[in-house]
């Protein structure tokens, strides 16, 4: 569902000017922010669901972390990254800067102060920062899950209430309040899971402790996104909009499907392959609009255009996870096995 948005917002705003009909899909899509809901509620399934991978010694469970990381990242971020520099920007006649192309590589352009080769690769360098963050909280704190998540979002919390990257560009400026988004996943994962915290388990009262910290922390992740909402429908300005309703829907979108008694079947399937989804849809709704460009083909609705691009990306994304991520994937878990 929130790899879905993400394609509806791209979708929506690239191929506006291809339809004869549906502007009402771009209006919702830009008014609520849906790429925004996605994404956030990306980073939330994120937290909820990395640390819990770090388990064991320390040292050695880094390294398998690291390895498990970088295998079920980089190869297929790779694929999606030469594809995008030959079919967004060479065939158009564009060139990019080596210095450009080497800082993608890495998935940290933003940081070599180079631009993105597709701009959605941001989020991907917001991943990075959480994954070194919590493997450095592991290090310091290892088991004691709950207590980690908290200092990291503390540490987070104030690094976005400060304003201390204020001056830096890309999203970077709001890092610190999507890394507290993150750890407040990690706290909530570490609260379904109370018994298995070696300090709040102890007694009732460290338990009563463990749910008023994270209520806490909820607080502070929403109060600034609700003002937000408030904001929006006293100020003109649209970034209230998309600010406030983008995050809180993004919240409370992780949380729809946290409460859900039984995930469907099929959505489990469409799950396993929104990494790679995500990583291809720009590059189909390009070749889609470029393709009715050059052919001069009819205007058509933006309905069937978010159709279109859903559906031939999600084929797409399921050969490439199961010719690509899925060996990839299998590779990593065989080396980190050995540091176990």
């Amino acid at each position: 569902m929130a790899c879905f948005l993400v394609i509806w917002q791209h979708v929506s705003e690239s191929l506006l000017r291809h339809s004869s009909g549906g502007q009402w899909t771009s209006q919702l899509a830009n008014y609520f922010d849906f790429g925004r809901i996605g994404v956030v509620a990306f980073f939330c399934i994120s937290g909820f669901v990395i640390p819990r991978t770090l388990e064991g010694n320390r040292l050695p469970a880094l390294r398998a972390f690291a390895l498990n990381r970088f295998f079920r990242l980089y190869p297929i971020y790779w694929v999606a990254l030469a594809i995008g520099i030959y079919s967004l920007w060479l065939v158009s006649g564009r060139q990019l800067p080596l210095s450009t192309i080497l800082a993608n590589v890495t998935m940290g352009a933003t940081f070599a102060g180079e631009p993105h080769v597709m701009g959605l690769f941001w989020t991907l360098e917001i991943e990075l920062v959480f994954y070194v963050a919590t493997a450095l909280l592991y290090l310091a704190f290892g088991r004691y899950k709950l207590l980690s998540a908290l200092v990291g979002f503390a540490l987070a919390y104030r690094l976005w209430k400060l304003d201390l990257l204020k001056d830096t560009p890309g999203n970077l400026p709001i890092l610190g309040y999507l890394l507290a988004i993150m750890f407040t996943g990690s706290a909530m994962r570490c609260i379904y899971d109370l018994k298995q915290e070696p300090l709040f388990s102890k007694s009732e009262n460290w338990k009563k402790a463990a749910r008023i910290l994270f209520a806490i922390t909820v607080y502070l992740v929403a109060q600034p996104v609700i003002e937000g909402i408030e904001k929006s429908f006293t100020e003109s300005d649209p970034v209230w909009n998309r600010y406030g309703w983008g995050h809180t829907l993004g919240l409370a979108l992780f949380a729809l499907f946290f409460f859900l008694p039984q995930t469907p079947r099929w959505l489990s399937s469409a799950g396993r392959v929104t990494y790679s989804a995500y990583l291809l849809h720009a590059i189909v709704f390009t070749l889609i609009g470029r393709l009715w460009s050059t052919q001069e083909l009819p205007k058509t609705r933006l309905e069937l255009f978010i159709l279109l691009t859903t559906l031939v990306t999600f084929a797409i994304a399921a050969l490439s996870y199961r010719y690509i991520e899925k060996p990839s994937i299998r590779l990593g878990k065989r080396l980190a096995s050995k540091f176990q």
